[in-house]
């Protein structure tokens, strides 16, 4: 069994792909877009103020994916991305049912996505690690705590997104 080696792929995979995806709302990688565009966009589906929420989910996905390709931090990096994920699974995809395909981007991605993020957190970084290499250990208490205050910033996003969110015109109404 290799289990280090294991981690070693599940972090390069997951925190890569996710962390071009931040980069990605930079601009910086495939068709781009911009800080200012996604929070409108943020803005225009009730997470307010949309700048905030975009600069949030730039510096989770791009800041969390290195943090947990290199294996720094313990479980700061893909707890971010996890918390991340999961308000990516619940805003952006769910409404469109579990399959992606035919113009529709569903949650079969993001959710694996946000489980294997979580599962590399709770295991640890493994040997193959920066945290390995520097003899960087962490308490245990920071697990819990650092995954309780993940579980708090998703529910303030769902709250803003709740409260703020567009009105449905209701179906017969003149």
């Amino acid at each position: 069994m290799y289990p280090d080696l294991a981690l070693l792929i599940l972090r390069v995979v997951i925190g890569g792909v996710v962390m071009q995806h931040g980069l990605l709302k930079l601009g910086w990688v495939g068709q781009g877009g911009s800080v200012k565009g996604v929070g409108q966009w943020f803005h225009g589906i009730g997470m307010r103020p949309g700048l905030f929420w975009a600069v949030v989910a730039i510096l989770a996905e791009a800041g969390g994916g290195l943090l947990t390709v290199l294996g720094l931090g313990g479980p700061i990096g893909p707890g971010i991305l996890a918390g991340d994920l999961v308000i990516v699974t619940i805003v952006a995809h769910w409404s469109q049912g579990f399959w992606a395909g035919g113009g529709k981007v569903g949650w079969e991605f993001p959710l694996p996505l946000a489980a294997s993020a979580l599962a590399i957190a709770l295991i640890g970084n493994g040997a193959w690690s920066l945290d390995a290499l520097f003899g960087i250990t962490y308490q245990a208490e920071l697990l819990p705590a650092w995954l309780g205050l993940m579980v708090l910033g998703d529910v303030l996003v769902l709250i803003s997104r709740a409260v703020f969110a567009p009105k449905q015109a209701k179906a017969g109404a003149a």
